[in-house]
């Protein structure tokens, strides 16, 4: 029997075969409500298939596949999986799946992963400290009592009405398992990711440019203002913009910086030599410095697939198993370890919704499907393969 198109796009993309036009039609697919039952028997299916492959019993196989073939269509998700999400989310749909067939049958008790807990800081020019916290809202204000700024929830929207003559310089520092949305004096908001640090003048001085310093991930929406040019310096990498949204990580541990350009244009300087390389990105490319060699590559991207981060999910596309591994730290806040090397190179799309799914429902699904396993301590994560 020929299948239909939309069995063979979740055929290619649980294949891990699938292709950027086809991920964007299936994307399509998973926002009409008409397929949504279609894909929930499909993607149930194939979770027991994949998780009876690690417990190979074939009667027991086949009993539990006609269970989930005919249950009854009035099955409901702990949430709903399909909202809100621009890729099709497997890794959350196994997780919403499977772990409703099997908490019953397997008894299975989540393991509790605690996480570090540190604070975000504001360090202001004057030397003083503040911790902030995610939750109620408060007054930032200076020695002498001035209004400095206003946070309400995670979010500081510094004072536009102060006006200085020279830059004082703040520092705020967003631990892992962490973000803030930071509204500048001259109203530019900056989304800062987990593991993240930004230096930035309390308030811009006229006829400057307006220019902050980065380490880390950061989601700009800058204020046009084309007499003050915003700038982002990077370490060797200065992002030169007037008004507009793009996207940079730059992680001391990375051997790449990169820029994701949404909306307007920005200017990708490198200064680490002589011969100074500039490239102007367009909406919809992506620039990637290379720390090694000071080269820039740009490349057209779906910027969804960068940003997704500021709506509360991490999307991966033919990732490196170790490379989510990494991105999972900083957004939970743990460490993990691997060992065995065990799925290093193994490529994987997923988009894991970090604000509903923890750690541990994250790594039951490759412990499950992938036949390893995972020992806790405290917030340390080592990652075993079964024997």
């Amino acid at each position: 029997m020929k299948s239909s198109p939309l069995e063979t796009l979740l055929a290619k993309f649980l294949g891990n075969s699938a292709k950027g036009e086809d991920l964007d039609e299936l994307n399509r697919y998973f926002e009409d409500d008409n397929y949504k039952s279609f894909i929930k028997n499909y993607l149930k299916t194939h979770f027991v298939v994949l998780y009876k492959m690690n417990r190979p019993n074939l009667e027991e196989t086949k009993k539990e596949l006609l269970r989930e073939i005919r249950r009854d269509k009035k099955l409901t998700l702990r949430r709903n999986m399909y909202q809100g999400l621009r890729y099709a989310a497997i890794l959350v749909c196994f997780l919403a799946i499977g772990i409703y067939m099997f908490n019953n049958a397997d008894q299975t008790v989540e393991t509790k992963i605690e996480s570090k807990e540190n604070a975000i800081t504001l360090e202001r020019y004057d030397g003083s400290v503040e911790e902030i916290s995610e939750t109620g809202t408060s007054a930032i204000k200076s020695k002498d009592g001035r209004l400095i700024a206003n946070q309400t929830g995670n979010k500081i929207t510094f004072n536009s009405a102060e006006v200085s003559e020279t830059v004082k310089y703040n520092t705020i520092s967003v631990p892992y398992g962490k973000n803030i949305t930071i509204a500048l004096s001259d109203s530019t908001e900056v989304t800062m990711n987990a593991g993240s640090r930004m230096t930035f003048p309390e308030q811009f001085v006229k006829g400057k440019k307006r220019k902050v310093r980065l380490s880390g991930e950061a989601f700009f929406k800058v204020s046009h203002d084309a007499e003050h040019p915003f700038v982002v310096g990077l370490d060797s990498l200065d992002v030169q913009v007037l008004g507009t949204t793009f996207n940079v990580a730059n992680y001391e541990e990375d051997t790449t910086t990169e820029v994701v350009l949404v909306s307007g244009s920005v200017q990708l300087v490198a200064n680490v030599s002589d011969k100074t390389e500039k490239i102007i990105l367009s909406p919809g490319f992506k620039g990637t410095f290379n720390k090694a060699t000071s080269r820039i590559e740009t490349v057209e991207v779906p910027t969804d697939l960068y940003t997704s981060w500021v709506n509360g999910y991490i999307v991966f596309r033919n990732a490196p198993f170790r490379n989510m591994m990494q991105k999972l730290e900083r957004h939970y806040n743990v460490t993990i370890s691997n060992p065995d090397g065990y799925l290093e190179n193994e490529k994987f799309n997923a988009t894991i919704d970090i604000q509903h799914e923890s750690i541990s429902q994250v790594l039951e699904y490759f412990s499950r499907i992938h036949n390893i396993h995972f020992e806790v301590d405290n917030d340390h994560i080592t990652i075993l393969k079964n024997d």
